[in-house]
């Protein structure tokens, strides 16, 4: 294999294309016996597309390009108007690059402004959501009782959470092992000295207990459909397979 780094004299001068030579297919992957793409017609403010090993294209202006790594930096348009992106490839991972526009000069213009505190509430947004997502695992729950945790959160993943190995809901609500329906209790409230605020909470934790265990029963029941109809198949192939071994040529 070797790369091409050269003009192409039957295209418009203003469009330079390297290309990488993929005669053996075995890999999209270039190996180190795989020369990478560099050249140094790459400048500032220049258009350029490339295309991955994955034949996907991005095109953009050159923001910067770093013959050492070979890295090159794109100010590429946002698909709504007026939003942009910064993307950096690697063009050792690259079939090729074309050249689509040269740069009438190499002055960099600045890049749309970057609002921080926006940044740092969406990492804070982000980094609450992954804690949360992590608060949902217990690998030491049993299978079953992982599954109908998964089962639940689907239409009440603001209120679920794990208390040791019982599934809690609205912190009031507990599923505890083996997690049938007679395992669904409310948690003692907490002293109030507001009997009619303690006696609305209490209802509408009635209501949330009866809910979970509608949700238990059912959970249950399609666990025993499943199981149901994997035994049939097996009954069914093992019957076949047998009717198959027994039957006369």
């Amino acid at each position: 294999m070797r790369p091409m780094d050269q003009h192409d004299n039957s295209q418009n001068s203003t469009t330079n294309a390297v290309r990488r030579d993929n005669s053996n297919h075995s890999s999209p992957i270039p190996t180190s016996s795989s020369p990478p793409l560099t050249s140094t017609n790459i400048r500032v403010n220049s258009i350029l597309r490339v295309t991955t090993m994955f034949d996907n294209i991005r095109t953009g202006k050159v923001v910067a390009y770093d013959p050492s790594s070979n890295l090159v930096t794109l100010h590429i348009k946002g698909s709504k108007p007026g939003s942009t992106s910064v993307a950096v490839v690697n063009l050792n991972h690259c079939r090729e690059y074309v050249v689509e526009q040269e740069p009438k000069d190499e002055t960099l213009d600045p890049l749309y402004p970057v609002d921080i505190n926006k940044l740092k509430k969406r990492q804070t947004e982000n980094e609450s959501e992954k804690k949360k997502e992590a608060s949902f695992v217990n690998v030491k729950a049993s299978r079953i009782g992982q599954a109908l945790f998964r089962d639940i959160k689907k239409t009440m993943n603001q209120v679920i959470r794990w208390s040791n190995n019982d599934i809690l809901i609205n912190n009031t609500v507990r599923i505890s092992e083996p997690y049938r329906s007679e395992n669904v209790s409310i948690d003692p409230p907490p002293q109030s000295s507001n009997a009619a605020g303690s006696k609305n909470s209490a209802k509408g934790d009635n209501d949330t207990k009866t809910h979970i265990i509608k949700m238990v029963d059912k959970f249950w029941s399609d666990q025993s459909k499943a199981v149901f109809t994997s035994s049939r198949t097996k009954s069914e192939t093992a019957n076949e397979t047998t009717d198959s071994i027994s039957s006369p040529n």
